[in-house]
C-alpha cells in the first residue's frame, strides 16, 4: 500500500526516488530476458498494490479531464512493469475543502483497506 498527495499531477519527488532505487534491473525486472514484445522480463509477478491518493482533483476530473494519466502512469509504466499486478487505486478528493468529519471517513476507509490487504 502506497499513500500519497498528488503533486502537479503526478506524485512526489521522493516517492519517484525511492522507485528509481527500488525497482533496479536484475531485481524487479530482467533486461537480459526480453518479452515477446522487447519489453524486459518483470520479476515482481504475484503482488499486488494499492494506491491511497490525496488530491484537489475531483474524481470525475481524472477521465475527463486527464484521461487517467496518473492511474494509467502508475499501473502501466512504473508497477505494472516491474510485474505488480493488480494496481488499485482511491482518491481521496477535494482534500483543501475537507472538514474533520469528511477526514474521519476517509480514515476509516484507509483503515478498512489496510486490514483487507492483510
Amino acid at each position: 500500500m502506497i499513500a500519497l498527495p498528488l503533486w502537479w499531477g503526478g506524485a512526489p519527488a521522493r516517492l519517484k526516488g525511492l522507485f528509481d532505487r527500488a525497482l533496479l534491473p536484475g531485481r524487479a525486472f530482467d533486461p537480459r530476458k526480453p518479452l515477446w514484445s522487447g519489453l524486459p522480463t518483470p520479476l515482481m509477478g504475484g503482488r499486488s498494490a494499492r494506491i491511497l491518493l490525496t488530491s484537489d482533483t475531483p474524481n470525475w476530473a481524472f477521465g475527463l479531464l486527464y484521461s487517467w494519466a496518473f492511474r494509467n502512469q502508475m499501473q502501466r509504466q512504473v508497477l505494472g512493469f516491474v510485474g505488480i499486478k493488480p494496481t488499485r487505486m482511491t482518491n481521496f478528493a477535494i482534500a483543501r475543502q475537507a472538514g474533520p468529519e469528511k477526514i474521519a471517513v476517509w480514515l476509516d476507509t484507509a483503515r478498512g483497506l489496510g486490514r483487507r490487504a492483510r
